[in-house]
């Protein structure tokens, strides 16, 4: 429902805007240019095409909503196409019966092309936000750690004071509402014969995302002792592990059973790494495959003790109650801290995969805009038309004393009549796209894209941009047209009747 909202909305700004151009002043020009098009006919094939169109929207409506389960996904498929078709259809049909052939052509034309901008740029501010929540569910907001390698030759005992100093430090912080230690392997691990990540969190400020995750056991249960058992021998203690659900999916490990965890570079020089037992006591999806297959939660205190606690980067993580705060929350933060520390924001950690986004985004738009342009010369060329097949009719005009501004007016207004229907009927035929999306759920591939599902995020400010960018190009296509009736002398036109 509310692309369809913010669609109304933005179409009751565009028609606002057309009421102030078309019927605030140059009663004239106004007249004379909406007669210039206006020029539909109520044949009975325009009417039995919106009949169909119309039937086609609604059959499409009732298959979406009131499908089968034996058929669900076949019939969604069908109830989205018809929909989409008929609306597209009625869309033309009502456009013939209001314009000309010629001039339905090309507002149909900025129809499109706006409608594609939309659903594109929806798309590509979908995955941004959803690679920003999945990016959040693992990272925190800001991370505060040492600089290269000093971290790692921490011990323990100064690793944990200066993590306290550091949330003495940012106390009472504006905006600041959670600070947890973590660490992180500062290699891969493997888990069984699968490479991971291994973070520690600390019990229980630091869990708060990954309670949100879980899809098997509990939080807590990472500090309960655990135990595995040994062939021939009394069970062993052991420590606690949660998976990521692929991972444990490609481990075949279930809750209960215990896997082994080899950390390299952590035994003796020329020997074999240690490896550790820890139990599997639950299972996360965060929905992104990368993090579901590839990283794994244990205790804080148990992951730096694994074999030797610098092999792990160790430091403080920092949420906000807005993300957005910590990207320029840096500079006030190192002024408290000192410049000893490194500070890196959510998304400089992620800063190739979101200037990747960004620039995948503004091409496709640059690209898609290619669009408007080439429905705009059809504009072009639909008011050349009407210049050249009213010669005579200016010509009069113009002896009955119109002026050249007037008669440049007539034709910027009928111009921007069409830029008007095109563009409202586009973002309400792209929002209707999304919303079908969203129902329907279009599934995509984890493994290649990351998500499950194609996902759609409507931005206002993204739909005002397309509005007044294909009104300023229908505009600038009006202005040819405009000035050459304008100049057409009233002997040529006499002489051309």
């Amino acid at each position: 429902m509310l692309p369809l909202v913010v669609g109304v909305l933005v179409a009751g700004v565009l028609a606002l805007g057309a009421g102030i151009v078309l019927f605030v002043g140059y009663g004239f020009e106004r007249f004379v240019g909406l007669r210039y098009l206006l020029h539909g006919r109520a044949t009975s094939t325009a009417h039995a095409g919106l009949t169909v169109a119309v039937l086609m929207v609604v059959a499409g409506i009732i298959a979406l909503v009131g499908g089968g389960h034996e058929h669900a996904r076949e019939i969604e498929t069908l109830g989205v196409v018809l929909t989409l078709f008929g609306a597209l259809g009625a869309m033309l049909f009502l456009l013939l019966r209001v314009f000309a052939v010629f001039t339905t052509v090309s507002t149909m034309g900025v129809v499109l092309g706006v409608a594609s901008l939309v659903v594109v740029l929806a798309v590509t501010s979908g995955f941004e936000r959803e690679f920003q929540d999945k990016v959040l569910a693992v990272n925190a907001h800001l991370i505060v750690m040492k600089y290269g390698d000093q971290g790692l030759r921490q011990t323990d005992a100064e690793a944990e004071a200066e993590a306290e100093d550091i949330k003495n430090k940012l106390r009472g912080f504006p905006g600041l509402t959670s600070m947890a230690k973590f660490s992180l392997s500062a290699g891969e691990v493997m888990i069984g014969k699968v490479g991971a990540n291994l973070k520690g969190v600390d019990l229980p400020e630091g869990a708060a995302d990954l309670k949100r995750t879980l899809v098997e056991g509990s939080v807590d249960d990472l500090a309960r002792p655990v135990s595995c058992p040994v062939e021939g021998a009394a069970d062993m203690p052991a420590k606690a592990i949660i998976l990521g659900r692929e991972l444990a999916h490609r481990l075949r490990a279930k809750i209960g059973q215990c896997v082994s965890v080899l950390v390299p570079f952590t035994g003796s020089p020329g020997g074999a790494p240690v490896s550790y037992r820890f139990k599997v006591v639950g299972t996360f999806q965060m929905g992104f495959h990368e993090y579901d297959t590839r990283l794994a939660y244990v205790r804080l205190a148990d992951a730096r003790s694994l074999g030797n606690a610098r092999q792990s980067i160790f430091g403080v993580e920092l949420r906000f109650a807005d993300p957005l705060m910590a990207l320029t929350a840096e500079g006030e933060i190192t002024r408290r801290l000192g410049n000893d520390l490194k500070i890196i924001d959510w998304k400089t950690l992620n800063r190739n995969l979101f200037m990747a986004l960004t620039m995948q985004k503004v091409i496709i738009a640059l690209f898609l805009v290619l669009i408007i342009v080439v429905a705009a010369f059809n504009i072009v060329a639909s008011l050349t038309l009407i210049v050249l097949n009213k010669v005579p009719e200016i010509a009069i005009l113009r002896s009955m004393g119109a002026r050249s501004l007037s008669l440049l007016r007539v034709f910027l207004v009928a111009g921007s009549f069409v830029g008007f229907v095109g563009t409202g009927l586009g973002i309400l035929f792209g929002l209707l796209v999304c919303a079908m999306a969203r129902i329907y759920g279009y599934p995509l591939d984890p493994k290649v894209y990351l998500i499950a599902q194609l996902p759609v995020a409507i931005s206002v400010r993204e739909l005002v941009f397309v509005a007044a960018s294909t009104q300023l190009i229908c505009f600038l296509a009006t202005i040819y047209p405009a000035v050459r009736a304008g100049r057409l002398r009233v002997i040529d036109g006499l002489r051309y009747n």
